[in-house]
C-alpha cells in the first residue's frame, strides 16, 4: 500500500490564489499545526513574478527551494496559476512535502488518494459474497 496525500503537509496553489496569496514581491510564512495548536512546521514563502521560493527546515538547516508557476486560460476569463513540480516537471496543484525532503508532487513521492484504498471490509469481493 503506498503512503497517503492525507498524511503528509501540502501546498494548494488554489488555496493560495483565492487567499490572495499570489501578489508577486509579498513574503509571509506558512504554518502547519496539529489538530491541539501545536507548531509542527513553518514554510516561508516569498512570491516571485513566476516562481515561489520556499523556505523550510531540512535536517539542522534551512533550505531554499524554487518552484515554477505555470498559468492556464481560465474558464470564465483570466488565468489559473499551477505549480511545476520541481522533480518531474508537471503542471500540478498541489505539492507535498515530506519531513526532511523538498517539496514534490504526489507522483514523484508516489503518494495515494485515500479514496484510492477501500476498506478490506467494504472491498468488492467481501460485498459480492455478502449478498
Amino acid at each position: 500500500m503506498k503512503a497517503l496525500v492525507s498524511q503528509f503537509h501540502a501546498i494548494d496553489i488554489t488555496q493560495l490564489n483565492r487567499g490572495g496569496w499570489l501578489h508577486p514581491s509579498t513574503t509571509y510564512d506558512w504554518v502547519w499545526r496539529t489538530s491541539k495548536g501545536a507548531h509542527v512546521v513553518t514554510v516561508t514563502i516569498a512570491v516571485r513574478e513566476s516562481a515561489l521560493e520556499l523556505s523550510f527546515p531540512m535536517e539542522s538547516t534551512r533550505v531554499l527551494q524554487r518552484v515554477s508557476l505555470a498559468y492556464s486560460a481560465g474558464p470564465h476569463g483570466g488565468k489559473r496559476p499551477w505549480f511545476t513540480c520541481p522533480q518531474c516537471q508537471r503542471r500540478v496543484g498541489v505539492l507535498y512535502h515530506i519531513p526532511s525532503r523538498p517539496f514534490f508532487c504526489r507522483r514523484c513521492y508516489s503518494l495515494a488518494y485515500p479514496s484510492q484504498y477501500h476498506p478490506r471490509d467494504r472491498s468488492y469481493g467481501r460485498q459480492h459474497r455478502m449478498i
